[in-house]
């Protein structure tokens, strides 16, 4: 079934049963994942989903509907239940109508050619390649390789209209050393392809940082210093905090420390953040966001100062601005039960400005502080930007030389406030979830030990 046609059929139906503007999102996914259970390849399997998700507007009421979509009546009763769940609804005095047909502005391809034509044998050999370069002395307990083909068309009563294709690999390892007392560590990777994807290098990863775990001693005492946070770590604060915050929902109802700042100071000058909806190495860029609105590069936070907000097309409306084109329904590890999941608002592809230094280099100057290797749940309150997150593994620097591993203890900070005191970034970028982001020197944090 051709998905264009469809979106513009479901959409039409929802009209003809009362509707005054309709939305039909449609999406058709192939996925592939390779599972590891304790060193072995426990189960390779294949799934193909494909469903719809109808909203309807009826007198300043809104339902949403979704379904599998297996045959036309599938269509048809989708877009009633839309209709029928709108009238019983509560008016709303903010959302008018849905985004109207815009050009693209920008172009991206992001299917990958070896997603495209990736067979379970080929993740297979992936999955056991990376398992073996972990070697004799470190286990596999758990892990995956997802690949996934994702086809998604939108059609709207306002003439919105896109059909889009792309492609998504995602993994995520977990490492033990065997014997008392045990390290761990893990990999994640994240992109539309897994051209970057090494099994032996990340193999060898899973297998260092297992063996620096295992090797770290508990850290006592209290210190104030510098702390470097790598990609995947930083990206998940940075998607609790500065996500949070950029969201325009949260500005308009009060709860984002960065509703008034637009214009002024968010961090000092190393802070560059930019959205770049258009890198084709990210699983979600694309040329329209998932309710139709074109994306567009953008400049969030340059040399410290906040740009700018992001807006789904309901909140712009409450806000009295344009969207930005940030309405995701989409995430960068599981490409099944798109059409089910509600929308977010964030950037499309959240990207912090490279700097010129290694980690190294960054470690060298710190007079005293951490490299963090693995956090337990890198989390941030959004309102706050409070956190107190434990050290699974991290190096002690002390005079610029590394001391050895530390674990057990707490970096504890304000993710705002640490923004105002970033040291150096790094030019070892990575793809981690919806960001693309180096390492970064945070200075004036604290780590709190046992006694």
């Amino acid at each position: 079934m051709d998905l264009e046609r469809i979106s513009k059929r479901t959409a039409h139906k929802a009209l003809e049963e009362g509707a005054k503007e309709a939305e039909a999102y449609v999406v058709r996914v192939r996925s592939l994942t390779a599972y590891i259970d304790d060193d072995r390849v426990k189960n390779v399997e294949e799934k193909l989903d494909q469903g719809i998700s109808v909203r309807a507007l009826v007198n300043g009421r809104m339902g949403q509907s979704s379904s599998t979509l297996y045959t036309n009546r599938d269509l048809e009763e989708c877009g009633a239940k839309a209709v029928a769940l709108a009238k019983l609804s509560r008016p709303d005095p903010f959302f008018k109508r849905f985004p109207g047909f815009s050009q693209p502005i920008g172009h991206v391809d992001v299917r990958q050619a070896e997603v495209v034509e990736a067979t379970t044998a080929d993740l297979r050999a992936r999955v056991e390649g990376i398992v073996k370069a972990a070697g004799e002395e470190v286990k596999v307990p758990r892990g995956l390789l997802r690949v996934a083909v994702t086809e998604r068309a939108l059609a709207n009563s306002n003439g919105a209209a896109f059909r889009e294709l792309g492609t998504m690999a995602y993994a995520h390892f977990t490492s033990m050393t065997k014997g008392a007392d045990p390290g761990e560590g893990c990999e994640s990777y994240y992109s539309s392809g897994l051209e970057a994807l090494d099994p032996h290098a990340m193999g060898e990863r899973l297998c260092r940082k297992a063996k620096d775990a295992q090797s770290a001693t508990h850290f006592k005492g209290r210190m104030t210093g510098s702390v470097i946070l790598p990609p995947g770590e930083l990206a998940e604060m940075l998607l609790a905090a500065v996500g949070y915050s950029l969201d325009g929902e949260n500005a308009l109802r009060k709860r984002s420390p960065w509703a008034e700042q637009v214009g002024k100071e968010v961090g000092n000058q190393l802070v560059n953040l930019q959205d770049l909806p258009w890198d084709p190495r990210s699983a979600l860029s694309c040329r329209y966001d998932d309710e139709g609105v074109p994306t567009r590069e953008r400049p969030l936070v340059e040399r410290g100062v906040l740009k700018t907000l992001l807006y789904d097309s309901y909140h712009a409306q409450m806000g009295n601005v344009a969207p930005t084109g940030n309405y995701l329904r989409r995430d960068p590890s599981d490409a099944l039960n798109l059409y089910r999941r509600g929308g977010v608002t964030l950037p499309v592809n959240l990207a912090w400005k490279a700097g010129g230094k290694s980690v190294e280099d960054m470690a060298s100057e710190i007079e005293e502080g951490v490299v963090v290797e693995r956090l337990a749940a890198p989390d941030v309150n959004g309102v706050t930007g409070g956190f107190a997150l434990e050290v699974r593994s991290a190096r002690l620097v002390r005079g610029g030389a590394v001391e050895g591993h530390v674990d057990q203890c707490l970096l504890v900070g304000n993710f705002y406030q640490a923004l105002r005191n970033v040291g150096a970034v790094g030019n070892d970028v990575a793809v981690h979830r919806n960001c693309i982001v180096p390492s970064v020197r945070f200075d004036g944090l604290e780590i709190v030990g046992g006694a």
